[in-house]
């Protein structure tokens, strides 16, 4: 399960659809309300096995972000994850973070130099931002978690840094470095950004930072095409996984147009998770307004992905 906790981010980073919203005078930002998290708390915590505070948002923009994750530390879900930008972390924040620690703990690097990060990260400090990680790592003094992990969004601009990426994990104490191609979302105009990662530059690339990483003793994931898990079709998150936003609105997947949620948790979890909607999709009964076709998971990322404005 993934949620958002708010729908508000203090970046606008290159490749976000929450770009797509700020023209909109309409647009209003919001945080999670008491009753939608208690709804998740009461209904979803309890059968979930892994917990994320944060997709497509930065979730330390809530001032409730803390005792949210305090619910989730309190709840027995075995694996809690979070992602931040890393912009906003204070001393004070990661105090509390140490108190009721995710499992994992992601940071938001883009680029190995500074300049490439602030380019794809709106301006972000990237300096600062590793400042802040190493107080986190050696604020757990002999604890284990969080265990803290770098997320990176693999584009044409920053492929060549992808070893250096891993590198500056290493140097920052990070264990990890999850790389996830980049989702080219329509009205962005980033398709031509996005990597082949099956070309032979792509190959080098990734090679080369793997074997760093090896060397390094740094885990490193990158996101692979969706394999049959004996559905319908080929999409795994039909099965087991969910997205909830901060109004409680409920998505198949990180990649579903947020204009046609399959239900609202304040419905009941199990209504929607067993209900005509779900059956339908995992039917393979795709509908008109189902982007299932446009899925990057799908069409490797040849093809702009629909989302709604948030």
């Amino acid at each position: 399960m993934r949620m958002d906790t708010t729908n508000y981010c203090n970046l606008r980073c290159s490749m976000c659809p929450m770009r797509l919203s700020d023209s909109d005078p309409s647009r209003n930002w919001e945080h999670m309300g008491t009753e939608v998290f208690n709804m998740i708390r009461t209904e979803v915590f309890p059968i979930a096995r892994t917990v994320g505070i944060s997709c497509g948002a930065e979730p330390l923009t809530n001032p409730m972000f803390i005792q949210h994750l305090q619910a989730l530390y309190e709840s027995g879900v075995p694996y809690r994850e979070m992602v931040t930008n890393g912009t906003l972390l204070t001393r004070a924040l990661i105090k509390s973070i140490l108190q009721y620690p995710p499992t994992s703990l992601f940071i938001s690097v883009d680029g190995a130099e500074s300049e490439t990060h602030s380019a794809i990260r709106d301006g972000a400090n990237l300096g600062a931002i590793l400042d802040m990680t190493v107080e986190l790592i050696s604020g757990r003094e002999k604890n284990l978690f969080p265990m803290v992990g770098f997320s990176t969004t693999l584009q044409k601009d920053n492929l060549h840094e992808l070893a250096d990426i891993v590198r500056l994990a290493h140097r920052t104490g990070a264990a990890s470095v999850g790389v996830v191609p980049l989702v080219p979302y329509e009205g962005l105009n980033t398709i031509d950004l996005v990597v082949d990662t099956e070309s032979a530059v792509a190959v080098e690339e990734i090679s080369r930072a793997r074997s760093v990483a090896f060397e390094l003793g740094i885990e490193f994931h990158l996101s692979s095409e969706v394999s049959d898990r004996g559905s319908a079709h080929p999409c795994p998150y039909l099965l087991d996984t969910v997205f909830i936003n901060h109004q409680g609105s409920i998505f198949p997947c990180p990649y579903w147009n947020t204009e046609y949620p399959a239900g609202n948790i304040l419905e009941g979890f199990d209504n929607i998770w067993n209900g005509a909607e779900y059956r339908r999709l995992r039917d393979g009964d795709f509908g008109g307004t189902d982007n299932c076709l446009q899925c990057p998971e799908v069409t490797s990322r040849t093809v702009e992905v629909t989302k709604a404005k948030q």
